[in-house]
C-alpha cells in the first residue's frame, strides 16, 4: 500500500467524536480505506480520549496534545487576529508542535510519503514547507473547506502555490478563490457530499398550512433579519386567504442572546404565533424536525464555500429558498429559488416566499427537481467521495506514450550508446523520433539500421537545419502524451524515463525534471552538475529557480513534459543559445514543476562541442535570448520575472567579460552593462549585498 499522511486541522478529534464538518469529512475517508486498502495512513490529530475506543488496519493515529500554555496562548493571538487582522495571515504555536510530530515520524520511514494533505489549517501547511526547508520529493495538498480569511490569507495562498503545494477546493468558487491570488496555483475540485441514501422525500402535498423554516446559527452574516424582515413584508401582503396559513421558525437561537440575536426577538415577538424562536436542537433532532416544515430558507449573506445545509435540503426533496452566495448555486442549481442578496434582500425573500406560499403546484414541483437534482450528480453522494479523492492523489498511465525527440549530426561513434540507453528503457510505450539532420558522416545510416530492430523507433531525414530545426521537426512528428529530449551524443539511466513519468504523476505535475551529471571520455568519473536536493514549485517560480540556481537549469533535455505545452511553442532556428530562449516559455505556462535530484541524464563532455566554442562566437545569441525573456516577461506584465532576467543580464556579462581577451569586446560589454544599471538601476529582487556588487562593477570590473 503507498503511505500517504493526512494533517488534521487539530481543532476538534478525528475520527469525529465531538462533530465538525472537516472532522467527519476525513473520518469518511479513513473509514473507507478500510475497505477499499489503497493507502496506509498516518493521521496526525488532536489528543482525545476517544481513541481508544476505536481501532483500525490501514490508519496509524499520532495523537498531538495540546497543553494549557499553549492553549491559552493560542486563544489571546486569535483574538488579537480577529481584532486587528494580519497582512500575513493568522498562525497558532499549536502549529509548530504538530508539525514537530510529523517531521518526527516522516524520519522514522524507510521511504518517503506518497502524498502529504493537509486539511483547512493552512498555517500548518506553511510550518510544514519551513520545517522540510522547501526540500521534498512528494507532493503535499492542501485541502481547503473555508473561504479566504485570516487563517487561509492570500499571502498563505500565494506562498503555497509559489512552493509546489497544490491545493484541493470543495467548490468552483473556492477553486476561483485561491486562483484569484495565486493564478499559477494548481487546483483540484472534490466537493464535499452527503449519503443520498439517508434522505427520503420530504416534499408534502397542498396542506391548511404553510411552514417556512431557518435552521442554523443566529449571525448577521446568515441573513437572519433581512428574513424576519422579508417575512414581516410578506404578511402585509399576503392575499386574505393565505394571512393566517403561513408561519416562520427560527432555529439556533444561543442560551445567552446576542445583541443581533435580542433585535430579531424584539421583532418576533409582535406576531408570537406566526414567528417563532427556539433554540438550538440536536442534529439528529433536527432531521426529523424537518418533516414538519414546507420551506427552507437559507438567507445567506457571507459567501458560502461549499453550501451543505443547501445540499441537504435539496436531498430531502423540500423547497429552499437561498442566495447568489459563494458556491450555493453550483450547488443547488435549479433546485431552488435564488434570490440575489446585494440587491433589497429582504424584498427579494419576500417575494420568493409569496411565491412558494401561493402555489402549491410549485412547491411540489420545486421539491421534486431537488431531489432528482441532488441524486443525478455522483459528486454529491458521500459515498464517492474517498474515491474521487483517490482519482487525485492517483493517476493511471500505463498507456501513456513518451515521444523522445533525439536530433542527430555527425555522432556515429555515440549514436549506438544513446539508443540503447533509450530502448533499454524500464518504461516501454515509447516513441522514439531520430531526426537525421543532414548528417554527412554515417549517422543517418545508422539510424535507419536501429530502426530496423525496434519498431518503436522513427526516422526523420532532413536537410541541416541544426539543432532547433531538428528538435522542432520532432515535436511536428510526436504522437506521444508527453516530450522528451535527448541529444545523440548523451545517455539516460535505463530507468530514467519510468522515473519522470512516476514522478511526474505522483505530483500531478505538467514537468518533471532529473539532475545530470557530467560524463567524459576515458577513466575521468562523472561529475553532478544540478542541484543535490529535490523541489517542487508554481510553473512561474520554476523559471525563477531556472534563472537563479541549479534547481531546474535552463536546459531542454533533462525534463519530461506534457506534450500540450509545446502547443505553438517551438526553438529559434538558425541562433544558438536555444534552450536559454524557450525553456522559461514552457515553464511560465506550466501549472507545476518537479525536480528529482538523481542523475538520471548523462551530458556527454567534447571539447570541439558548440558549447565549448569561443564565447565570442556566441555570446551574442545569449544575449539576444534574455532581452527576449525580458520582452516576453514585461508583456505578461510580470515585473518580478523581468527584473529576474535582468540579474541574468548582467550577470552574464560579467562572465563574458572575465573570459574573453577582446579588448574592443569588452569595451562594448562595460558599456552596455553601464547603460543598463544607468537607466533601470540594480533590479529590485536582489538583496543589499549583490545589489551593491552590481553597482560596484560598472566601476571596478572585478
Amino acid at each position: 500500500m503507498k503511505k500517504i499522511a493526512v494533517i488534521a486541522p487539530c481543532i476538534l478529534p478525528v475520527p469525529a467524536s465531538k462533530g465538525g464538518a472537516v472532522e467527519e469529512l476525513v473520518t469518511c475517508i479513513i473509514n473507507q480505506n478500510e475497505i477499499s486498502k489503497h493507502y496506509s495512513i498516518d493521521l496526525f490529530t488532536i489528543e482525545d480520549s476517544s481513541y481508544s475506543l476505536t481501532s483500525f488496519s490501514c490508519t496509524n493515529i499520532f495523537s498531538v496534545s495540546l497543553d494549557n500554555r499553549t492553549h491559552k496562548l493560542d486563544k489571546v493571538t486569535d483574538k488579537l487576529y480577529r481584532t486587528i487582522g494580519s497582512k500575513e495571515g493568522a498562525k497558532r504555536s499549536f502549529d509548530q508542535k504538530i508539525i514537530s510530530e510529523f517531521i518526527k515520524r516522516e524520519a522514522s520511514l524507510d521511504e518517503d510519503y506518497y502524498a502529504v494533505i493537509v486539511e483547512n489549517q493552512m498555517s500548518l501547511a506553511v510550518e510544514l514547507l519551513k520545517a522540510t526547508e522547501f526540500q521534498r520529493d512528494y507532493p503535499i495538498y492542501f485541502h481547503m473547506h473555508n473561504d479566504v480569511d485570516i487563517y487561509r490569507s492570500p499571502n498563505y495562498i500565494k506562498f503555497l502555490a509559489k512552493n509546489g503545494v497544490q491545493f484541493i477546493a470543495i467548490s468552483k468558487y473556492i477553486e476561483s478563490q485561491i486562483l484569484r491570488y495565486a493564478n499559477d496555483a494548481k487546483v483540484s475540485l472534490l466537493y464535499n457530499g452527503v449519503s443520498l441514501d439517508a434522505y427520503s422525500m420530504t416534499t408534502k402535498k397542498c396542506e391548511e398550512n404553510i411552514k417556512f423554516l431557518y435552521a442554523g446559527r443566529v449571525i448577521p452574516v446568515k441573513g437572519v433579519e433581512q428574513l424576519v424582515d422579508g417575512f414581516i413584508m410578506l404578511l402585509d401582503k399576503l392575499p386574505v386567504e393565505y394571512k393566517y396559513r403561513v408561519s416562520l421558525d427560527v432555529i439556533g437561537f444561543s442560551d445567552n442572546l446576542s445583541r443581533y440575536e435580542q433585535r430579531i426577538y424584539e421583532k418576533a415577538e409582535k406576531y408570537p404565533d406566526i414567528i417563532k424562536c427556539q433554540k438550538r436542537i440536536p442534529t439528529a433532532k433536527m432531521a426529523e424536525a424537518y418533516n414538519n416544515y414546507d420551506v427552507v430558507v437559507m438567507p445567506t449573506v457571507n459567501e458560502e464555500p461549499f453550501g451543505l445545509v443547501a445540499l441537504e435540503t435539496i436531498a430531502k426533496g423540500m423547497p429552499l429558498i437561498t442566495t447568489n452566495s459563494g458556491a450555493i448555486p453550483e450547488v443547488v442549481g435549479e433546485g431552488a429559488v435564488i434570490v440575489d442578496k446585494s440587491h433589497n434582500l429582504a424584498a427579494g425573500l419576500c417575494s420568493a416566499m409569496m411565491e412558494l406560499a401561493t402555489n402549491p403546484d410549485y412547491r411540489q414541483e420545486l421539491g421534486k427537481k431537488a431531489f432528482s437534482l441532488a441524486r443525478r450528480n455522483v459528486e454529491f453522494d458521500i459515498d464517492s467521495y474517498y474515491d474521487r479523492l483517490v482519482g487525485i492523489l492517483n493517476m493511471d498511465y500505463s498507456e501513456e506514450m513518451i515521444s523522445v525527440v533525439v536530433p542527430v549530426y555527425n555522432v556515429e561513434e555515440k549514436l549506438g550508446v544513446c539508443v540503447d540507453s533509450l530502448v533499454n528503457q524500464t518504461y516501454k510505450n515509447l516513441e522514439i523520433i531520430l531526426v537525421d539532420d543532414g548528417s554527412t558522416d554515417n549517422s543517418g545510416q545508422l539510424c535507419e539500421e536501429h530502426a530496423k530492430t525496434d519498431a518503436r523507433i522513427k526516422v526523420v531525414h532532413q536537410k541541416n537545419q541544426g539543432l532547433s530545426g531538428a528538435r522542432n521537426t520532432g515535436i511536428d512528428n510526436a504522437t506521444g502524451k508527453y516530450i522528451f529530449f535527448l541529444d545523440s551524443d548523451d545517455y539516460l539511466t535505463y530507468d530514467a524515463l519510468e522515473k519522470l513519468l512516476d514522478q511526474l504523476h505522483r505530483c500531478n505535475a505538467d514537468v518533471a525534471a532529473c539532475g545530470f551529471a557530467h560524463v567524459y571520455d576515458g577513466d575521468k568519473p562523472e561529475m553532478r552538475f544540478t542541484n543535490p536536493n529535490p523541489g517542487m514549485w508554481s510553473g512561474r517560480e520554476s523559471v525563477i529557480q531556472m534563472m537563479r540556481n541549479n534547481n531546474i537549469c535552463s536546459v531542454a533535455w533533462n525534463k519530461l513534459y506534457k506534450a500540450e505545452l509545446w502547443d505553438g511553442i517551438r526553438f529559434p532556428v538558425g541562433r544558438l543559445h536555444e534552450d536559454e530562449a524557450t525553456t522559461y516559455k514552457i515553464l511560465y505556462r506550466a501549472k507545476l514543476v518537479t525536480y528529482i535530484p538523481e542523475c538520471l541524464h548523462k551530458y556527454y563532455q567534447r571539447d570541439n562541442s558548440i558549447m565549448n566554442a569561443g564565447l565570442e562566437h556566441r555570446y551574442g545569441d545569449f544575449f539576444q535570448a534574455i532581452k527576449e525573456r525580458i520582452s516576453y516577461f514585461t508583456e505578461k506584465n510580470d515585473m518580478e520575472l523581468v527584473e529576474n532576467a535582468r540579474v541574468t543580464y548582467l550577470d552574464y556579462i560579467k562572465y563574458i567579460y572575465r573570459n574573453v581577451d577582446q579588448q574592443e569586446l569588452r569595451r562594448r560589454l562595460v558599456n552596455e552593462y553601464s547603460e543598463e544599471i544607468r537607466k533601470n538601476h540594480a533590479p529590485s529582487v536582489c538583496g543589499p549585498r549583490k545589489k551593491f556588487g552590481l553597482y560596484l562593477w560598472r566601476y571596478f570590473h572585478y
